[in-house]
């Protein structure tokens, strides 16, 4: 049993282009996250979806509904967004500049400033989550237990929804999408978070997740 997950990271936001930590706060899509969620749309137009979900954020429903919205194989026409796949939650860290969240994890280190990708790449996902969780003065930030729970309930709900070689799209965040391919895909691209409007394709099983396409804002599927 198996099934085609078209991963997309939603469109551009406003706190996205003003290099602000997005977890669970909502901001509205730019012109640009517009153009980009049109995009993945006119690539997927032909893939004829069983199920379309989406985290519950306003700017990856609104990405799942564009893309839908342009599919031109439509069994699928409405979205079912999800909690389970929100972005990690940063806490108080939510709406900061990234560089802010940078100096706050550095002095909770007690090291130089790194680039938040960079350390996430030096010490892997999990280990970052928990640094977040550990760093933020009240404590809300999610750990990986906690983030990784309702990821993996999430997908086994998905797969529990379909049949063997069914395509589903699925709209989700740019650091999930990285947890993911650290756990899941090898870490084939550590420290690359995918462009908007990209979509990363997996095979999901009882067994986990293969990564076939990482980060594609090219191809025209079928």
């Amino acid at each position: 049993m198996a099934i085609n997950v078209f991963m997309v990271r939603h469109g551009q936001t406003y706190l996205n282009k003003y290099q602000r930590m997005q977890g669970w706060t909502n901001a509205p899509l730019t012109e640009k996250g517009l153009a980009d969620a049109n995009a993945a749309g006119h690539r997927l137009a032909q893939v004829p979806f069983a199920g379309a979900y989406s985290s519950d954020m306003a700017r990856a429903e609104q990405t799942a509904q564009f893309i839908l919205t342009a599919n031109q194989a439509p069994a699928v026409t409405t979205v079912t967004a999800k909690p389970n796949f929100r972005e990690q939650f940063f806490g108080s860290f939510d709406g900061l500049l990234v560089q802010d969240a940078e100096l706050a994890l550095a002095a909770h280190l007690q090291r130089p400033v790194t680039p938040y990708m960079t350390l996430l790449t030096e010490l892997g996902g999990d280990a970052m989550m928990d640094l977040v969780h550990t760093a933020d003065p009240t404590g809300d930030a999610e750990n990986a237990e906690t983030f990784w729970a309702r990821i993996e309930q999430g997908l086994a709900d998905i797969l529990a929804h379909h049949q063997d070689g069914d395509n589903v799209l699925l709209v989700v965040h740019g650091v999930l999408l990285v947890n993911l391919i650290a756990r899941f895909g090898n870490n084939a691209y550590p420290g690359i978070e995918p462009d908007n409007g990209s979509v990363t394709k997996w095979q999901l099983t009882d067994n986990g997740m293969t990564l076939t396409n990482f980060n594609d804002s090219t191809t025209i599927w079928s």
